[in-house]
């Protein structure tokens, strides 16, 4: 079962490269590794104010998907699929899979919350997505985290999907099917641009966000000791990174 020939860095660089040139303000907001090693500096990029108002606040966990490629693939063997490429993206089992579980909290709360994973395998159609900027639109599949239901917490479950369908599997020994509500950017960008709030109701919401996922940590743990002066949206991307493995931006459609 390959991994796609293309590390998890690289696309997540790609992704969110891309994702800031075309619909960030200013084409920047600082990742939480800057919030924490730059300090004040990493705060002078951009204008606070003006990132919270009118936009959306966004957390991605990126991802590489398995490229099945084989017919003997139990997605194939089974006839969910008649023939590959079939993609599966790994959800972490680790702590009853308290990540995921994590994820689909922070988006009951109101937050826009993704998995982004690729959806592409060789070397030439990652490099032919970035040099046409379409690593966003074309190379990537988003599930929103309360899509993805588990029967349990115990076994191995991982996302089977391939692209632009209208449904995807919850897989574990059995497969689960699932509505997807995005089966293309084109579906996935118009719902983050509704869910564009105002500086006061973004500060909210973060507010919220940093109380809910510090209440994730131990009351002397070293995350909690880092955030303390930092503003509301460093704490809110520093706990996420270091939480969720996921990364906040702010997003104007």
């Amino acid at each position: 079962m390959p991994w796609p020939d293309f590390t998890e860095l690289t696309f997540g660089f790609a992704f969110l490269r891309e994702l800031e040139q075309n619909y960030v303000l200013g084409g920047k907001f600082p990742k939480a590794p800057d919030f924490i090693s730059q300090g004040a500096e990493a705060t002078k990029g951009y204008d606070v104010e003006v990132t919270l108002d009118g936009s959306t606040p966004v957390f991605l966990q990126l991802k590489r998907s398995y490229v099945l490629v084989q017919k003997n693939a139990r997605e194939i063997q089974q006839g969910l699929y008649t023939a590959p490429k079939v993609y599966r993206m790994k959800l972490h089992k680790n702590g009853k899979y308290r990540q995921h579980k994590a994820l689909q909290g922070l988006e009951a709360l109101g937050n826009a919350v993704y998995y982004v994973t690729s959806q592409i395998h060789t070397p030439k159609e990652f490099s032919d997505a970035y040099s046409a900027g379409t690593v966003v639109s074309q190379a990537s599949a988003m599930f929103a985290p309360n899509e993805i239901v588990l029967p349990d917490d115990t076994k191995d479950h991982h996302v089977s999907f391939k692209p632009h369908d209208s449904f995807g599997y919850v897989y574990s020994k059995e497969p689960y099917q699932f509505e997807r509500k995005f089966q293309s950017f084109d579906s996935w960008l118009p719902t983050v641009g509704r869910r564009a709030r105002s500086a006061k109701e973004n500060r909210q919401l973060l507010e919220k966000t940093v109380e809910f996922l510090k209440k994730k940590r131990r009351p002397r743990d070293p995350v909690l000791q880092m955030i303390r002066d930092q503003p509301l949206e460093a704490q809110a991307a520093i706990l996420a990174y270091f939480i969720l493995d996921a990364q906040l931006t702010f997003m104007k459609v």
